[in-house]
């Protein structure tokens, strides 16, 4: 038997790093950008959490029909398998491109987006592919002109984290209708 090794995209990626506390803090700190909580979870969520604990040693049902059906049903979105559910961001970003993104494809992100877009492009072998923004804001036009026949994903966070800026409906709807 070889050597095992990672695939060499796998092998060329970057780790993501998470933010660390800052130099010179004291007391508390709160890491919002690893989505932590100041105030603690709900009393309403702890006792959701008593009141099921007796039920985790059984798998929960994988594809999470009730959640995705109340969660579809609170958005107004008709069709329950178009609501996602994961642990997380992370696990959709990597989903989603795993799902539809690869080899000798182009995942698009704005400049100051989520680290997460180009690690999770990286490690499935697709282009990463960064769209410049002014002033901190992502532009409808420059999306545009950055996709080509190889894009497959665009990511884009309204409001962007970290920046905070946000598109107004009337560009998104110009972003939808435009696309391909």
């Amino acid at each position: 038997m070889t050597k095992i090794t990672p695939l060499p995209h796998i092998a060329q990626t970057k780790p993501y790093v998470p933010g660390g506390k800052l130099a010179g803090a004291s007391g508390s700190v709160i890491m919002l950008a690893s989505n932590e909580n100041p105030f603690g979870p709900s009393p309403k969520a702890i006792e959701a959490m008593k009141a099921v604990a007796g039920d985790v040693h059984v798998y929960p049902d994988p594809e999470y029909r009730a959640l995705r059906e109340t969660i579809a049903e609170a958005v107004g979105i008709a069709d329950s398998s178009r609501v996602m559910v994961s642990a997380g961001s992370d696990e959709i970003i990597h989903l989603l491109t795993q799902s539809y993104a690869g080899p000798g494809d182009e995942i698009l992100f704005t400049e100051h987006a989520f680290s997460m877009y180009r690690v999770s492009a990286l490690s499935h072998g697709a282009t990463p592919v960064t769209v410049p923004e002014t002033d901190l804001t992502a532009g409808v036009n420059a999306i545009l002109g950055a996709v080509s026949e190889r894009t497959k994903i665009l990511f884009l966070a309204n409001p962007n984290n970290p920046t905070g800026t946000m598109l107004p409906v009337e560009a998104l709807e110009q972003l939808q209708d435009s696309l391909p």
